[in-house]
């Protein structure tokens, strides 16, 4: 495990891994909705295994991760890069229960602390994502830009100040 709070870790994911406990999340219309928009069709395993390995080379992708009944236990991912920030907590018994602020407040942590970066990006919230506006609102970021898709639905860019 790379970052650990108690019984939350975040794991780097690596292709040997594969992509198979994170399938069901994606194909979940409720995780797509709110991750990849509304008309986001359920994803394959191919599919699934190319955005890993984008996230993956373009940032840092981490399996969101929770100890219970004496292993971990694959929840979500989030990826760590300068320029975006998605987080999915694809387990809905996880949900609402502040493991979203706490696989935050690790990254800010290290981004800060370990990798010195300036600032952290989350470049694309859909605004009906209410759950995920006041988690990033919550975790310190702010707004920076709103704007229509190609789809006319409204987005938001969000930031957090590292190091001014």
């Amino acid at each position: 495990m790379d970052m650990v709070d108690k019984d939350l870790g975040l794991g780097r994911w690596h292709l040997d891994m594969g992509v198979d406990f994170a399938l069901p999340w994606y194909q979940r219309r409720d995780v797509l909705y709110f991750a990849e928009g509304p008309q986001t069709q359920p994803f394959d395993r191919q599919r699934l295994e190319n955005m890993y390995r984008y996230l993956n080379h373009h940032g840092r992708l981490y399996i969101v991760q929770c100890y219970r009944d004496g292993r971990w236990e694959a929840v979500g991912d989030v990826t760590l890069a300068k320029d975006m920030l998605p987080i999915v907590l694809g387990e809905e018994r996880y949900r609402n229960r502040g493991l979203g602020f706490r696989t935050l407040s690790l990254l800010v942590r290290y981004a800060k602390n370990e990798l010195r970066w300036p600032k952290l990006v989350a470049h694309k919230i859909f605004t009906y994502n209410i759950p995920s506006v006041r988690l990033f609102k919550k975790s310190g970021f702010m707004i920076t830009n709103s704007w229509l898709d190609e789809n006319g639905i409204g987005c938001l860019r969000m930031e957090r100040i590292l190091h001014p």
